[in-house]
């Protein structure tokens, strides 16, 4: 039917090569800060293994599943196939190169540059669903260019099926799925939509993703309701231009040397026409994007893709009179900005020296969210604090007597909170931590009534609405988590309300 368009030559080995570095990058460094927020929660998710979950297809909390089972759940065992997706990516980007008309130069170039993109290498770099939706979605344009350059319909099969194992992932390929309609339009290959073999792939596509629909359907559509309330409440509102500055800056700035030629190449110059979809599928997504509240990283899609399209641009355009000097400038570039975007990817720095890094350079990169950053950027804020956390909410049960130390229960603000609880309690002797928080809302509450409740954060006076007594028995601080996980630790009797008559308004689903 089809088979991939690689031999084992001298560029290939050289991708390999690149791949095992950014490997090894990735774990040298693993270490140096704790465990992300969000992968405590997608540890407990792959424990409440489902068709779909508020905030997220299954697919990537199924990995995380075999993960645990075959290495565990050190930070390391969390995180292996997130480092081997982003190793793989880079030698993606050089196979796409080669599909965009590239030679051995453009394909090494394309592979180089995809280490050190900053959104692709930040996401390669910690467990989440990102990692593989960039995967997924490069290996897709791969194929993709090469039905354009075959003709062979049996690829467009195999990207139905490499379309629903992304929509299993992340939606975002939703987005990309509309833009690349966009392009098609626009286009000669139009006809395939009378072409039975896509139609074909669309049903490969639907009947995988079918049973995250049917959940869907089942609980009342929650990732709809998560969506909205993030894009109205949690997400930064910005403009076209602001978010376009964002996504270059999410980026790597200097990548517009790639980006540019990308779009003249894709777009205007006829010997670039076999890439005028995948440029296109990239322009539309960054304007559906910009308008529909999205943040900059979710371009990170298409990072590759446009890497390595402006690659092939370089390459060519270097052969041009008096245009020589464009392919070593290329290398010198994405080298030089190694030094800027690594740090701010992977936590190569001590905290501190990372505070005295981002303050030396005036940036401190946006986390699309409302919220106030301190001393480092979220994406590393997000990963101290935790331990502590749970040390001083075993210090409030401590103070427990006897008797409710046998029926209290750990209720948290947000699945940050309850995952880091759920992941230390064996150590530090707790219960399990509940949450209203996303999918936390679904798995519920404990069968048994508590006699005392153990609130990590809220305020004082909230607390005291739903409780008679109300203490203050721990405060956590760390002065490099974001602020609002500076937070107290109440023990609370006597609650005015019956908390499972309760629990379907306390949803928050953001």
């Amino acid at each position: 039917m089809f088979k991939v368009n690689v031999r084992l030559n001298t560029t290939f080995q050289i991708l390999v090569l690149l791949a095992l570095a950014k490997f090894i990058l990735l774990l040298l460094f693993a270490g140096n800060y704790g465990i992300f927020r969000d992968e405590y929660y997608y540890l407990e998710c792959s424990k409440h293994l489902d068709w779909g979950f508020v905030d997220h297809p299954p697919l990537a909390m199924a990995i995380l599943a075999v993960s645990r089972v075959m290495f565990g759940e050190s930070l390391l065992a969390i995180r292996i196939f997130a480092y081997i997706a982003g190793a793989a990516i880079v030698m993606i980007t050089g196979f796409i190169a080669k599909e965009t008309g590239g030679g051995k130069y453009s394909q090494v170039l394309a592979g180089f540059a995809s280490m050190f993109a900053a959104t692709v290498l930040g996401n390669s770099g910690y467990f989440s669903m990102n990692v593989f939706d960039i995967f997924l979605i490069s290996l897709f344009f791969y194929f993709l260019l090469r039905y354009i350059n075959s003709g062979n319909l049996n690829f467009i099969l195999l990207l139905g099926l490499l379309g629903g194992l992304a929509l299993q992932n992340k939606l975002t390929f939703l987005f990309v799925a509309a833009g690349l309609f966009v392009a098609l339009l626009l286009t000669p290959h139009r006809k395939l939509f009378i072409k039975k073999e896509l139609w074909l792939a669309g049903a490969i596509a639907f009947v995988i993703i079918l049973p995250f629909l049917i959940w869907q359907l089942s609980n009342g559509i929650p990732t709809l309701e998560f969506m909205r309330n993030a894009s109205q409440r949690k997400n930064l509102s910005m403009s076209v231009p602001e978010f376009i500055l964002n996504v270059m800056i999410e980026f790597n700035p200097v990548y517009i040397i790639f980006v540019l030629p990308a779009l003249y190449y894709g777009l205007i110059d006829k010997e670039g026409k076999r890439n005028f979809i995948p440029v296109m599928t990239f322009v539309t997504v960054l304007f559906i994007f910009s308008v529909s509240g999205g943040k900059a990283y979710y371009m990170g899609v298409l990072q590759p893709v446009i890497i390595a399209v402006g690659a092939a641009a370089i390459e060519r355009y270097s052969s041009f009179r008096n245009m020589f000097w464009l392919k070593p400038a290329a290398v010198v570039l994405v080298a030089a900005s190694a030094v800027l975007v690594v740090p701010f990817a992977v936590p190569v720095l001590s905290p501190d020296r990372m505070v005295t890094y981002t303050e030396f350079l005036g940036i401190k990169p946006s986390s699309g969210e409302r919220v106030k950053l301190g001393l480092l950027p979220q994406f590393f804020a997000d990963r101290f604090g935790w331990e502590e956390m749970v040390q001083k909410t075993a210090e409030a049960v401590n103070q427990l007597t006897p008797g409710e130390k046998n029926s209290y229960i750990i209720f948290t603000q947000n699945y940050g909170e309850a995952g880091a609880i759920n992941y230390y309690r064996s150590k530090y002797n707790l219960k399990q931590a509940y949450s209203f928080h996303n999918s936390y809302w679904y798995w519920g509450l404990p069968e048994y009534t508590p006699s005392v409740y153990i609130l990590v954060g809220g305020d004082l006076e909230g607390n005291r609405e739903f409780f008679d007594e109300v203490i203050i028995a721990a405060q956590h601080r760390n002065k490099y988590a974001m602020s609002y996980e500076n937070l107290d630790i109440y023990i609370c009797r006597r609650p005015k309300v019956n908390i499972k008559e309760a629990w379907p308004k306390l949803k928050k689903f953001i």
